[in-house]
């Protein structure tokens, strides 16, 4: 086994048809274990993993990935330090202890490693502090993730488990030593499947259901900040680009791969109807991006306003149109100084600027809170305008691009929910506490 200093890291590769993968290496070139990297870019779920009613022969898309790479450099990392080597250990047919698979619990509970994290750091060692705190943290001195997060990570151990499983031992002949096998790994199911259950019941964050996405003091100040000609906006260059990103954002509540997504072609604006057309083109051959550009909804059609549509297009004929490399794609937001300049912009950047608006307002902000907000907004708005729940649910599906089954729309309208039964509540509060002034009716 290496040594518990080498670093450990997720990395985007691309091949030479364009398809860009994720990888878990070691001192950034060195595939952390072959195994683990073909799980992850081939079979990832094993047929005894398969989901009610998916298709799993479909590759995941590159973002699902991505995402399970993280849970897998999680994974590795922990077993690592522990001297544990999982494919030695399934080989051999004995697989994981009870005290080795209650560590790894505890371990997924408070230890939170993603994308942003890897960024901020640039490359997390395995040996380093703060992930050996993590791992033997107590309940009260880390901040625990949620219980999806604690969930997914549990469902990774046991569908990689399963996949070496598989490549070891499925399909061989009966024998003693084969029964004995089958015998622990089905253990090994059993126990970890007890957590995973119990995951969806025990929810380690509160949410407070009252608590606004974005302030509304905030909120009113980050819509002022925004703006190209504000004495406070946080940036000295690229403000056009940045407002406009933004207010799109903000405005049609669209996620970050939509809105990198979107082409000069996609726009529309006839019949006094500006709006832009979010497509779903995987493994685009024009995105030259390591991380390319995904929409995760379905393609529709977001309206937005002709103000709105004229600073687009003031940016598109001006600013875009001086920058070198532009005529080479036809991505509509692009990188406007460094080596990248005139190619698409990342998701990295957008990210930043988020965030360097977020820092101006002295609120911790990320693109999903924006889209939190809008359907704060758009709630609002709708009971206003005297829509029926039925009704506002389905039209902010349409909006988020959501299937029609989805039961996002329930997540995002969590705060008029607690505002509606707190207005209940307090009205028969009000008839049925007895009046404390001794008044008779």
């Amino acid at each position: 086994m290496d040594s518990l200093g080498d670093n450990v890291q997720v990395k985007i590769y691309r091949d030479t048809t364009g398809y860009s993968f994720p990888l878990v290496v070691r001192n950034g070139v060195f595939p952390a274990c072959l195994y683990l990297n073909a799980y992850l870019n081939g079979n990832h779920n094993s047929p005894l993993s398969k989901d009610k009613g998916r298709n799993t022969a479909q590759a995941p898309a590159f973002h699902t990935r991505k995402k399970y790479a993280y849970e897998l450099k999680l994974l590795y990392c922990h077993f690592d330090l522990n001297n544990i080597d999982l494919v030695e250990r399934v080989a051999s047919g004995e697989f994981l202890s009870r005290e080795e698979v209650d560590n790894f619990i505890r371990a997924c509970k408070f230890y939170a490693d993603d994308e942003v994290t890897q960024e901020s750091s640039n490359v997390a060692s395995i040996s380093d502090k703060r992930i050996r705190d993590a791992i033997h943290a107590t309940a009260n001195s880390l901040p625990q993730v949620s219980a999806h997060t604690f969930r997914q990570r549990l469902i990774r151990l046991r569908a990689y488990i399963e996949y070496l499983y598989i490549c070891h031992h499925y399909d061989q002949a009966p024998t003693n030593q084969k029964v004995k096998t089958d015998d622990q790994f089905n253990k090994f199911k059993l126990y970890i499947n007890s957590f995973i259950s119990g995951a969806r019941k025990n929810n380690t964050i509160t949410k407070d259901a009252f608590e606004s996405a974005i302030p509304a003091k905030k909120f009113f100040h980050l819509l002022e900040i925004i703006k190209e000609s504000s004495s406070d906006n946080p940036f000295k260059s690229s403000k056009l680009r940045n407002q406009i990103i933004m207010q799109i954002l903000i405005d049609s509540g669209v996620r970050v791969g939509a809105l990198l997504k979107l082409k000069i072609s996609n726009l529309v604006d006839d019949w006094g109807n500006p709006r832009f057309l979010l497509t779903r083109t995987p493994d685009d051959p024009s995105d030259t991006r390591l991380d390319p550009a995904s929409n995760k909804t379905k393609a529709l059609s977001v309206s937005i306003s002709a103000d709105l549509m004229k600073l687009i297009k003031l940016y598109i004929s001006t600013i875009r149109a001086s920058k070198p490399n532009v005529h080479e794609h036809d991505f509509v937001f692009i990188s406007e100084k460094g080596k990248t300049i005139g190619q698409p912009l990342t998701y990295k950047a957008v990210h930043k600027i988020v965030k360097t608006f977020g820092d101006a307002i002295n609120h911790k902000l990320h693109p999903h809170k924006l889209r939190h907000k809008w359907n704060e907004i758009f709630e609002d708005m709708a009971r206003k305008q005297g829509y029926t729940p039925e009704k506002t649910e389905e039209l902010r599906k349409y909006a988020m691009g959501w299937v029609a089954d989805s039961n996002m729309a329930s997540i995002y309208n969590e705060l008029q929910l607690a505002v509606t039964v707190a207005e209940i509540s307090s009205k028969n509060q009000s008839q049925s506490v007895p009046n404390l002034r001794g008044d008779h009716a």
